[in-house]
């Protein structure tokens, strides 16, 4: 299967050790102790239980990304907070990335999708990871409630993103080296200069900047969350939307999606569950627990593998093998998303780009091919850097 071939290389590029570690853990379900690294989790079931838990499975503690975030991001910033801090501050959160206001966003960015499928005709070739890194960033600017100038916008979308994956690279499995820490925190800086003029203007309703002005929170507080968002808001897509399609393409089944758009939901949850765009994510135990008969010694990282959980035999049946025609398991409770109170608070939103892009494309491009690709190294996502698309027939216009 061609597509197994590329998602290794994908994810093999990104997490080398990582990929070549979790493929070992699938066979010693479901739980194993790496020394020198922590206890490797890989069956969904028991990690369900330790991602709800968090007053027992904390995000802080040494060897957490927390400790990381709050050096590289600021002390506010959702990722590094537990409890009823954690909760507050996301429960005011809330209506920024809520189902209405998400659809509001996606539609007002649908044209870009109509614009770039346009641009398909047949003979003519395009960098979909580069357009969807760019419609991206623009989503992005458009949560947070910041404007690029006139005329620069694809270019700051473009920027946005690569800063936003640059910051993000010190939130792997090992701690980052002071090297890997100065390179963040110019990204960081970049990206403030992105956000402190707007947030100094009235913003948009809705947009994190007005909430966040609301709460009577200075920039330099504020900051912390702006760039949480920037990153979580930015990579997912960039990094699922060009792995779907190319899955599609690879396995022969993009032209069943453009014959049966009833398929888009199950598209967008197999796809999810086959790429698992954040391969893993880390606890701490606070405190010794016994959860499905298994003690956790306090204070003992967890690696709690995503990328395995989405491949896990008692939710999914045949789980190596990429099928739009499954039927989504309520009993996973899309896990790829995570669980419990720190499950991905833009799910709603990235559930709906995936469809609305997954929709347009091949409903205005019913036949595509893949002309070149190339993996990026080091990726806290594994992505596409470059997925050349290619029209073999005719491009139906946006009516």
């Amino acid at each position: 299967m061609s597509y197994t071939r590329h998602e290794e290389a994908l994810n093999f590029a990104a997490h080398p050790l990582l990929w070549g570690l979790a493929k070992v853990a699938r066979h010693r379900r479901p739980c194993w102790r790496v020394p020198g690294l922590g206890v490797v989790v890989s069956d969904a079931r028991l990690a369900r239980e330790i991602l709800s838990r968090d007053t027992e499975f904390t995000k802080n503690g040494p060897g957490s990304f927390a400790s990381v975030i709050s050096e590289g991001l600021g002390a506010k910033a959702l990722g590094n907070m537990d409890g009823v801090r954690h909760r507050e501050l996301r429960d005011a959160l809330t209506e920024v990335l809520a189902p209405e206001r998400a659809e509001i966003i996606i539609r007002e960015r649908r044209a870009d999708l109509h614009a770039m499928c346009d641009s398909l005709r047949p003979g003519s070739t395009i960098d979909f990871a580069r357009f969807t890194r760019g419609w991206a960033g623009r989503i992005a600017f458009d949560v947070i409630g910041a404007r690029p100038a006139a005329g620069e916008e694809d270019a700051a979308s473009q920027e946005l993103v690569r800063r936003s994956a640059g910051l993000s690279s010190i939130l792997g499995f090992r701690k980052p080296s002071r090297n890997a820490m100065r390179k963040a925190a110019q990204d960081r800086d970049a990206l403030a200069a992105f956000f402190r003029d707007a947030y100094g203007q009235p913003a948009p309703p809705q947009s994190l900047i007005a909430i966040l002005q609301e709460m009577k929170l200075d920039f330099e507080s504020a900051l912390g969350l702006l760039l949480i968002y920037a990153i979580g808001g930015t990579l997912t897509l960039s990094a699922a939307l060009p792995r779907i399609l190319a899955l599609l393409l690879d396995s022969g089944t993009y032209q069943d999606l453009a014959r049966q758009p009833e398929l888009i939901s199950q598209t967008v949850d197999e796809g999810l569950r086959f790429t698992t765009p954040l391969p893993g994510t880390v606890r701490i135990v606070k405190k010794a627990v016994v959860v499905d008969g298994i003690r956790f010694a306090a204070s003992t990282r967890l690696i709690v593998l995503t990328c395995n959980m989405a491949r896990d035999p008692h939710f999914f049946d045949d789980a190596d093998r990429f099928d739009i025609g499954r039927v989504y398991n309520p009993r996973a409770g899309r896990l790829w998303y995570g669980a419990g109170a720190h499950r991905c608070a833009g799910f709603s939103l990235a559930q709906r780009e995936l469809k609305e892009a997954l929709s347009i494309i091949s409903a205005q491009v019913p036949s595509l091919r893949i002309a070149g690709r190339s993996v990026t190294f080091g990726a806290l996502l594994p992505a596409y850097r470059e997925l050349l698309i290619s029209s073999e027939g005719p491009v139906h216009q946006w009516q």
